[in-house]
């Protein structure tokens, strides 16, 4: 059983009424019932627009309210493992976001647009990077196919309270199973009907398409039948008795007999990334209060860590460092465990030194910058934090960090903007318009601020 098994609190589930309504508004209901929308699969401009305005309204809200991990170590893994996968789509025209959802459920999703979730339940269930990465191929599979927004599409054929029905049926299915059937299944037959024949369609083809992607990426593709497999006991385990995966993605032994007949006419892969088992100790580390002092040495090290006893932590990260320092996972822990222990300078040791193994790297970057602020090595820190965002303009902690950096050194113009950046990102316009207007009344602002802010200041308005 996985070593989290509680349910969502109610916070939780009324977060998800509020995804569902969302999405319903944001479709419109007379527009869901009535428009033709054609289906031009992925190069359609104005439909992949209209995809990722419906997947970030979903993902914004989960974010904001902290049911999005955050670790950028950990973020830094599901992405890479998605980017992997997605080398073999041809003409992408999606900017696809993959993320852990803080959810104990099994289970995984793919939004409009490219946002794909995976719930922190399902990795605890997988037991290697090819059953995870089976499932992620699967989800993109879906968003390729615009199989989200074809159901919305073919509500067309439905009432509105039947496709309002659906969208919050699919939602909440993963939060709350009875909840969720009954919204689903609580239609006209007709209607119900219609909607499982569908989903089944879905899974078939997003099956194929999927294993397509693990060939193409040097997965090894039998590992989507493992995970059919590990679905398949877990469904007749009394402790997983309603697994919301198989309430989203019907499993039936026709699927599997097909999966499995696949598989026998691919090229096994044979790419396997070790760091695997990091990646879930690591989750369990950043998930939980309280680990247990067994398993692996790193295991170990992070349950002592959990419970501040440093000294044994440093003994057990010390010796997996000296065996392997450029192991991300090691090192980073390592470090980590360094600055608790009050050796700052050896812990900024450990991070530039992983960076010329990694140059720019997000997460090793973030770590870095953060031990730099706190040891008041503010010119360091900007440096670094500029050349994060020339990489990544859009990303909102970035600029809060150097807003927080200008501060600190007196440089209240750029202070102003960086924050302004923040709120703009964040799609608080009224305060960014605010700020900018404060940098070109500031008088401190250089030439390019000052041009900047009139810039994004303009855009915001014209909107």
């Amino acid at each position: 059983m996985s070593p989290y098994s509680r349910q969502l609190s109610p916070v939780c589930r009324r977060l998800w009424i509020l995804i569902a309504l969302c999405l319903i508004l944001v479709v419109g209901p007379g527009t869901a019932a009535t428009s033709e929308l054609p289906s031009l699969g992925e190069n359609a401009l104005f439909n992949i627009e209209r995809e990722t305005r419906l997947g970030r309204s979903v993902y914004d809200r989960l974010k904001a309210n902290g049911l999005i991990e955050t670790d950028p170590l950990l973020d830094r893994y599901i992405t890479d493992l998605g980017f992997r996968l997605l080398a073999g789509v041809d003409n992408r025209v999606r900017d696809y976001r993959f993320f852990i959802v803080r959810d104990d459920a099994v289970n995984a999703f793919a939004l409009p647009g490219g946002f794909i979730g995976v719930n922190r339940g399902l990795i605890w269930q997988t037991r290697t990077q090819h059953q995870l990465a089976s499932v992620m191929a699967h989800e993109i599979a879906h968003v390729r196919l615009r199989h989200s927004m074809d159901m919305i599409d073919k509500s067309r054929e439905l009432s509105n309270t039947a496709l309002a029905t659906a969208i919050a049926g699919l939602l909440l299915g993963s939060v709350d199973s009875q909840v969720g059937s009954a919204l689903l299944f609580g239609g006209a037959a007709g209607t119900q009907q219609a909607m499982v024949n569908f989903t089944r369609e879905n899974e078939y083809e997003a099956d194929r398409i999927g294993m397509n992607l693990l060939q193409s990426a040097n997965f090894d593709a039998n590992g989507m039948v493992e995970f059919f497999q590990i679905m398949t006991k877990l469904s007749g385990s009394s402790g997983f008795g309603n697994i919301e995966y198989l309430r989203t993605h019907p499993l039936g032994t026709n699927r599997v007999a097909e999966a499995k007949g696949r598989v026998r006419e691919l090229r096994r892969g044979s790419d396997q990334v070790e760091d695997f088992q990091l990646f879930k100790e690591y989750l369990l580390y950043a998930s939980s209060d309280h680990l247990s002092d067994q398993g692996s040495d790193f295991l170990r090290a992070l349950a002592s860590a959990r419970k501040a006893d440093y000294a044994r932590a440093d003994t057990l990260l010390g010796d997996l460092y000296q065996r392997d320092s450029e192991n991300v996972w090691y090192s980073i822990a390592y470090a980590e465990n360094l600055e608790h222990l009050r050796r700052e300078r050896e812990a900024e040791v450990v991070y530039r030194d992983l960076l010329e193994i990694f140059p720019g790297d997000y997460a090793i970057s973030m770590r870095l910058l953060r031990l730099l602020q706190l040891t008041r090595q503010n010119e360091s820190a900007l440096a670094i934090a500029r050349r994060l965002e020339n990489q990544r303009p859009e990303d909102p902690q970035v600029y809060f960090m150097l807003s927080e950096i200008y501060a600190a050194l007196k440089r209240p113009a750029l202070r102003m903007m960086a924050e302004a950046e923040f709120h703009r990102i964040n799609g608080n316009h009224r305060q960014a318009i605010r700020l900018y207007d404060q940098v070109l009344k500031s008088g401190d602002a250089d030439l390019a601020t000052e041009s900047k802010a009139r810039e994004k200041r303009l855009l915001l308005l014209e909107k």
